[in-house]
């Protein structure tokens, strides 16, 4: 498959050969910036010369690779080392810290079909809040990115859009490619074609969703095909029928109004989140699973019995695996503080309990005595037009579910961080890294989810893509004093408003400042450099 303009790209890595399931079809980033040296009081570094952030400069190469990493040296090191090796020299100011940009592997973005959000500014969008690398969702599309001729008209669609991140996509894992041979073989057939993965849904969705979901068994099915082609199954887990899905909402809403946040919770009952992870759990087997938007806590004990015996089964050189994400709104908010009649809330699975959120917290964090049981955050980014969100009407009950903001899920999720420790005095005795802990898991883990990224994006070292955020970690304020929203619809987000942690200044993409937080603007724009590329596998 070939492409059309510089814009698209397909991104392997450097050594393509040494990744069999990446295409044959491959081009090399072309140079695409000048060599530089970034300096910072804060770089994020990757073990072992993490030690906490520290001082340090990153050299970058033509190309946009990280040639070189200077941990500890003083900014006058910085100036002597850019002058010998003629870098132009880049100094951050003492405020801002250097992380990966981050990886966001769950968005509902496309370029076909609804005027959702496609790929112009979702990536101007993450790029204002430190995002380099965005996994699409098959869902939002026209139609869904489930068969390779819907995967070939994305990137037909892609080819006109100057991007400001890098873009890839999960296929789809429907009834029609899960329920016989010939279906199953056009499953394969769409994973060769240049997916990283496949997504399915165990809980129905809305008839003009345009996507159906999967039962156990054809899960299953999906997963023996995703084994085989050693590529990850992402699962939406909740699990029951339309019927129980009507009933329990009727059950819920009945005397409590339309509009109750507290009816909405209870029509997504927990248990529906427990018994599709038990399924997705059974599978781990058969290939990589991978539970999206973990909203409810109980599950992380059938989490850690399943990841405990698959770390045994691996010391018997048994393949299979299992992570886990959740996102920063589950992590922020609680149902009891949200206010009723605001559908900008909504979302599947529900936003529940304070209790439940800081046993959230606690499989995100870890122990010495308890390593993390939840992998990655993620946005699931869920824009919609705002005539669906019913803010005029209040009814959470019919309301388009799913909240938006790929802008600020850095500064969502330091904030619900700095709550943690702020009020926790055990937390924050401990010696817990903040950003490290930001990177791993918007950077770094998210790089081992998607196959072949960690090979050249997730960490600040070298041989890795210059992908880079510089932020200021210590601002408190509202996003919308210092930038405006660049999504496609302002209309239904609930971040620009609030006071967050963390301020963007710069990020990052192969050594490209695409993006630049003190004007608010996007210097590659219009220079027809095409700086984000759609990757295929």
């Amino acid at each position: 498959m070939h492409t059309t303009r510089n814009a698209i790209r397909f991104v392997a890595g450097r050594h393509p050969k040494s990744v069999p399931s990446l295409s044959s079809t491959f081009l090399r980033p072309r140079p695409c910036c000048r060599p530089q040296l970034i300096y910072s009081c804060r770089v994020v570094f990757p073990p072992p010369h993490r030690g906490g952030p520290q001082s340090g400069a990153v050299a970058i190469s033509s190309t946009g690779y990280i040639e070189s990493i200077y941990p500890s040296i003083s900014p006058s090191e910085a100036k002597e080392l850019s002058t010998r090796r003629n870098l132009d020299l880049v100094v951050l100011g003492d405020s801002i810290a250097l992380s990966p940009g981050l990886i966001d592997v769950h968005c509902h973005i496309s370029e076909l079909g609804r005027d959702w959000e496609g790929y112009h500014t979702a990536t101007r969008a993450a790029a204002a809040g430190g995002i380099t690398t965005l996994m699409g969702m098959p869902l939002n599309s026209i139609p869904a990115t489930s068969t390779v001729n819907a995967l070939q008209q994305e990137i037909r669609a892609a080819s006109k859009v100057d991007m400001m991140a890098d873009v890839g996509l999960w296929g789809g894992a429907v009834p029609s490619n899960t329920s016989d041979d010939d279906g199953l073989a056009s499953l394969g057939q769409l994973l060769d074609a240049g997916v990283f993965g496949l997504k399915a849904f165990l809980a129905p969705l809305p008839p003009d969703a345009g996507y159906e979901t999967v039962t156990p068994e054809q899960l299953r099915c999906a997963a023996k095909i995703c084994g085989e082609k050693n590529k990850p199954l992402l699962v939406h887990s909740e699990l029951m029928t339309q019927e129980n899905q009507d009933v329990k909402a009727d059950e819920s809403y009945k005397g409590r109004g339309k509009g109750s946040y507290e009816a909405h919770v209870a029509s997504r009952p927990a248990q529906w989140e427990r018994s599709a992870v038990q399924v997705v759990c059974d599978l781990t087997t058969d290939c990589h699973m991978h539970v999206v938007h973990l909203s409810d806590a109980g599950c992380l004990d059938i989490i850690k019995k399943t990841k405990r015996q698959l770390s045994q089964q691996r010391k018997r050189h048994t393949k299979g695996n299992l992570t886990v994400e959740t996102c920063p709104h589950y992590l922020l908010f609680d149902s009891e503080s949200l206010p009723d009649g605001d559908t900008r809330y909504k979302c599947f699975p529900p936003i529940r309990s304070k209790n439940n959120q800081k046993e959230l917290w606690r499989g995100l964090l870890g122990d010495i005595n308890n390593p993390s049981l939840v992998d990655m955050i993620a946005s699931d980014h869920s824009p919609c037009t705002p005539d669906l969100r019913l803010q005029d009407t209040c009814d959470v009950r019919k309301a388009w579910g799913g909240l938006t903001g790929l802008q600020y899920q850095l500064p969502a999720t330091a904030m619900a961080l700095n709550r943690v420790f702020g009020t926790d005095d055990e937390e924050k005795d401990r010696d817990y890294d903040m950003l490290a802990s930001l990177a791993d898991w918007w950077s770094n883990a998210p790089s081992h989810l998607v196959p072949g990224l960690s090979l050249f994006k997730g960490t600040i070292d070298i041989g890795q893509q210059a992908d880079l955020c510089a932020w200021d970690s210590n601002h408190v304020g509202k996003p919308s004093e210092f930038s405006v929203e660049h999504h496609r619809w302002k209309e239904g987000g609930v971040y620009a408003d609030m006071n967050l942690r963390g301020r963007v200044v710069g990020t990052w993409l192969r050594g490209v400042r695409v993006y630049d937080g003190e004007t608010d603007s996007f210097p590659a724009e219009g220079t027809g450099d095409g700086v984000g590329s759609f990757m295929l596998a």
